[in-house]
């Protein structure tokens, strides 16, 4: 059996969905594998697993493989996976690959590509198979054959990637350490993530990643009895106005080469009324999703945030003045009965401020609120989004603020979108010299230079270049620091130009997950091995 594809039978038979101590299980295996390697048994202190503050136990392992020099490249890829539940009836065959396939064939499926792959023996089914256990079979694979002496290779396994990148944060200090212990010189790093390309297609090069960030928007409104509606105003009203307003809008779309960013989304809209009763809303919130390409930084998106914010507020009181102004005409209420509001709109940062100033034990208060949501999300008695609302209530609550207020803030996740573009004392482009030639010969495909991935995944914690302004950015985080951060003080330290390059598969996430394993024994080795070659030969 191919060697890769053993390594690949051997994780993919560990389940590690994600978010579960299942995870460790598969860093154990991984682990394991390293260690029996001959030239790891023969140089024990260059490997290792890497744990900080992660409340399932879930550690980074890595494995370095030195070379003569200092120029190193860094293999990278995450080891969990989604659940098996989506399996059905086919569950008890998920981790199985070849017993899988012929379970499948047994079944009834509508899906013509589907079907037509089953009879293909160069498609490997299975959970995990594609994204992303047949990359990281390709990373241990250069690992241990590497015979390159002019560079070192860098292989780290990370948890948590589908869920919330905790494994690509906590490996941050690790990189500095390692590179500090080894002398390294970080020159890129390369992530086997799975690619969906037609097969005789050129291979993608993905020079970046797309940002994600959550805003969370709160409104407070004035509560007041439905049969009094023109005493007070309703949040919902607010709320919903802002959506409409936000939602697939436009003028959010960033594009670049022919690839977009898909338009905001609102994932989470509600009132935070405990019971039902007659009286409107005090509070409504509603959480969206934004995606961005490099192009355009979030905190103009912010800004964008804010006006629409500003004009929902404003709409809302005109029209409950307009309304006003037509029971005055009819004389059915009197001018004096008019509510004068004194609206606001203002980033989670700014409320906190306006606090500090007005209130003398807000310190106090703050570190409480603190303490309880940690509590509360480590127990899991709270999701973070759950924590997030629960943040800027408190928070709008304890300010006493009377009249209708709009609170922005960010939940987590947050990715950052970057692009190699940007690291312009970096530049690394002579790795693929060649390559186009080499894979026209062999396999008849060349290479696409694209300019940025548009999933999530770690790629997004490998560089920052404006550490300052992601500060400012995170600053209206809804959770303390110590249950989400990003390090960006350090990533910026590192600065490591990163590509995407990986094996062709379908329906990840999916039960017809499925990994093309020409790629996977063939090409992808191929094209890897080649940039170590370029990177040895390069002057720098």
């Amino acid at each position: 059996m191919n060697p890769i594809r053993e390594y690949l039978y051997k994780m993919v038979a560990v389940q590690s969905d994600t978010g579960t101590a299942m995870e460790r299980d598969m860093a154990k295996v991984i682990y394991d594998m390293i260690k029996s390697d001959p030239y790891f048994k023969a140089h024990p202190d260059y490997c290792g697993t890497f744990l900080q503050k992660d409340i399932l136990d879930r550690p980074v392992v890595w494995a370095l493989k030195k070379g003569t020099r200092d120029k190193t490249i860094i293999l990278m890829g995450h080891y969990d996976a989604v659940e098996i539940e989506s399996y059905g009836i086919y569950k008890p065959y998920a981790l199985k690959p070849d017993l899988l396939r012929e379970k499948f064939k047994e079944g009834n499926f509508g899906d013509e590509v589907l079907r037509a792959d089953l009879e293909d023996e160069k498609w490997l089914f299975g959970r995990g198979a594609a994204d992303m256990k047949a990359g990281l079979a390709i990373n241990m694979h250069i690992l241990f054959t590497n015979d390159v002496e002019d560079v070192n290779i860098l292989f780290v396994a990370l948890p948590d990637e589908e869920n919330l990148s905790s494994g690509a944060l906590m490996s941050i200090p690790l990189y500095l350490e390692l590179q500090d212990k080894f002398n390294l010189d970080y020159k890129l790093c390369l992530v086997p993530e799975p690619d969906n390309r037609p097969l005789d297609a050129d291979v993608n090069i993905f020079a970046g990643s797309a940002g994600k960030f959550m805003p969370i928007i709160m409104a407070k409104g004035v509560a007041t009895h439905a049969a009094h509606i023109m005493d007070g105003l309703n949040s919902a009203f607010i709320i919903g106005e802002i959506i409409r307003n936000i939602e697939i809008c436009k003028d959010m779309i960033t594009s670049k080469d022919g690839i977009y960013a898909q338009p905001p989304a609102v994932l989470l809209f509600k009132d935070l009324k405990p019971i039902y009763d007659v009286t409107v809303p005090e509070y409504s919130v509603a959480l969206f999703n934004f995606m961005f390409l490099r192009t355009r930084p979030p905190k103009d998106y912010m800004a964008t945030i804010i006006d629409i914010c500003k004009q929902a507020l404003s709409f809302a009181l005109d029209k409950y003045n307009d309304t006003f102004d037509y029971l005055l005409e009819e004389g059915l209420v009197k001018e004096e009965n008019r509510v004068k509001f004194n609206p606001k709109v203002m980033l989670l940062s700014e409320l906190e401020d306006y606090i500090s100033k007005g209130k003398a034990g807000y310190k106090e208060f703050k570190k409480e609120l603190d303490q309880y949501i940690k509590e509360k999300v480590l127990l899991k008695e709270m999701t973070l989004q759950e924590a997030s609302i629960h943040m800027i209530k408190a928070l709008l609550e304890y300010s006493e603020i009377i009249d209708p207020t709009v609170v922005i803030g960010i939940s987590p996740p947050y990715y950052p979108a970057v692009s190699n573009d940007v690291l312009t004392d970096k530049n690394v482009d002579y790795v693929f010299e060649n390559i186009e030639e080499k894979l026209r010969q062999k396999h008849g495909i060349g290479i696409r230079h694209v300019y940025s991935n548009m999933g999530m995944t770690d790629i997004s914690y490998f560089s920052c270049t404006n550490p300052q302004e992601e500060r400012e950015f995170l600053s209206n985080l809804t959770v303390p620091t110590d249950i989400y951060d990003i390090p960006v003080e350090d990533i910026a330290k590192l600065n490591i130009p990163t590509f995407k390059i990986g094996p062709n598969s379908r329906d990840i996430h999916r039960i017809g997950e499925r990994v093309y394993m020409p790629d996977v024994e063939e090409l992808i080795p191929n094209i890897f091995k080649a940039i170590i070659g370029n990177l040895a030969k390069a002057e720098n």
